[in-house]
C-alpha cells in the first residue's frame, strides 16, 4: 500500500511567526489556532496546539532574545498533524531537567511553563547549547485518536523575506521497502519560481516509481515553459540497502551513517533550459542512515558533527536547527531530513 506524502510538500510550506515581543504572543496563538481549525483538528487538539505555541512564544520573548516559530502541517497516510518548532539564538537552557519539571516557569506564564508544553504534545524534543540557542519541537496530532506516524521524516520550508509563496518544493512517496524523495528549487523566488516548483512536483507525482534519471528527464521536459528549477531525487531500496540519486543544479544532499557523512553528487545544469548529462549514483543505505537534502537558500558549510547529539533527534528538529544557523536569508530555504534511528524509549 502506497502512502502519498504530497500534502507535506510544496503546498504546506511553514507558517513563520516572529516572537520577539510579549505583544506578539496573542497573534502567534491565533495564527496557530486558525491553521489547526483549517486542517480539521478537533477541539481538544486545537487547544493543545494553542497552549504549545503560547508557551513557546513566551519562552522566546522572555528568555531566547526573540526568535521564530515555524508551523508545518503534514500527513502520512491516516496520520496527520502539525510540527511546531521554536528556534532562538539565546543563551540556551542551563538545566533542562529543571526546566521541564511540572509547574516550573521562570516567566510566570499562564500554562505553567515548558513542562506544560511538553505534556500537550504527542512528541516533544529540544536541542539547547550554552551560548548557542535553543530549538524545540512539539508535534501535535490532528485528533486524539489519530494514529501516530510510523516513518521518520521532517522538513522546514520557508519563503524568502516577505514572500507568501516559496519557490522551493519537496515531496515524497513512501511504501513498504521503498521511499522516494524529491526537491525542486525554482530559479529566483516569488510567484514565477513557485510556479516552476509546482510544475516539477506535478511531474514527480506522475513518475515517482520510475528510475531517478527518468524522473529528472520528465521534469526537465515539463519545466521548459517555466523559468526552470534545480532538481534532485533520492530513491531508497530498503531491502537491498541501496540509495540511488540523481541531481541537476545546486540542491545539496548528504547521507549520514553512524556519524560518517557523505555528500551526494549532483551534475551542473538548469532543468527546463539546459540540463546536460543526467547520471544516477548509488550509495549504501543502512537502517540507521539519514538523508538530508536542502535548497541553496541554506549554506553548505555545516556539519552535524558540530552539534553533538543532534543527529539522534527527530528530523524536524534537525531541519530547524540547520535552518536557524545556516539560512542565507536572501532566498527561499528548504531542508528535508528523512530516516535515521529512532532513539525514543
Amino acid at each position: 500500500m502506497e502512502i502519498d506524502l504530497s500534502i507535506a510538500g510544496h503546498l504546506t510550506q511553514a507558517i513563520r511567526i516572529t516572537a520577539a515581543e510579549q505583544s506578539e504572543i496573542g497573534s502567534a496563538r491565533r495564527q496557530a489556532m486558525a491553521l489547526a481549525s483549517a486542517l480539521d483538528f478537533d477541539e481538544l487538539q486545537c487547544s493543545r496546539l494553542g497552549i504549545v505555541v503560547t508557551e513557546a512564544a513566551h519562552n522566546l520573548s522572555r528568555h531566547g532574545g526573540g526568535g521564530e516559530i515555524l508551523l508545518t502541517p503534514w500527513q502520512l497516510g491516516e496520520s496527520a498533524g502539525i510540527d511546531m518548532v521554536a528556534i532562538d539564538r539565546g543563551a540556551g537552557i542551563s538545566d533542562v531537567s529543571t526546566a521541564l519539571q511540572d509547574g516550573y516557569s521562570t516567566g510566570g506564564t499562564p500554562g505553567t511553563g515548558m513542562g506544560a508544553l511538553s505534556r500537550q504534545a504527542y512528541l516533544f524534543e529540544l536541542d539547547t547549547r550554552p551560548g548557542g540557542g535553543t530549538a524545540l519541537l512539539a508535534q501535535v496530532l490532528r485528533a486524539k485518536d489519530t494514529p501516530p506516524p510510523t516513518v521518520r521524516i521532517g522538513a522546514v520550508a520557508v519563503p524568502f523575506g516577505t514572500e507568501t509563496m516559496s519557490g522551493d518544493g519537496w515531496a515524497a512517496l513512501l511504501r513498504p521497502g521503498f521511499s522516494c524523495y524529491f526537491m525542486a528549487d525554482g530559479l529566483g523566488h516569488g510567484h514565477m519560481a513557485s510556479l516552476a516548483a509546482a510544475v516539477a512536483l506535478k511531474s514527480f507525482a506522475a513518475t515517482a516509481q520510475k528510475g531517478t534519471r527518468d524522473i529528472l528527464l520528465s521534469a526537465h521536459t515539463a519545466l521548459v515553459p517555466t523559468r526552470g528549477a534545480a532538481l534532485a531525487v533520492a530513491q531508497i531500496d530498503h531491502a537491498a540497502g541501496v540509495l540511488r540519486y540523481s541531481g541537476s543544479g545546486n540542491i545539496a544532499a548528504q547521507i549520514l551513517t553512524n556519524g560518517q557523512a557523505r555528500n551526494l553528487v549532483s551534475m551542473n545544469g538548469t532543468p527546463g533550459h539546459s540540463m546536460g548529462s543526467v547520471q544516477e549514483f548509488t550509495y549504501e543505505w543502512k537502517p540507521e542512515t539519514m538523508l538530508l537534502m536542502h535548497s541553496d537558500g541554506l549554506g553548505t558549510r555545516w556539519s552535524l558533527a558540530d552539534y553533538p547529539g543532534l543527529a539522534r533527534r527527530h528530523p524536524s528538529l534537525i531541519a530547524a536547527v540547520l535552518f536557524r544557523d545556516f539560512s542565507r536569508r536572501r532566498d527561499d530555504a528548504t531542508v528535508l531530513v528523512a530516516g535515521g534511528r529512532d532513539t525514543r524509549g
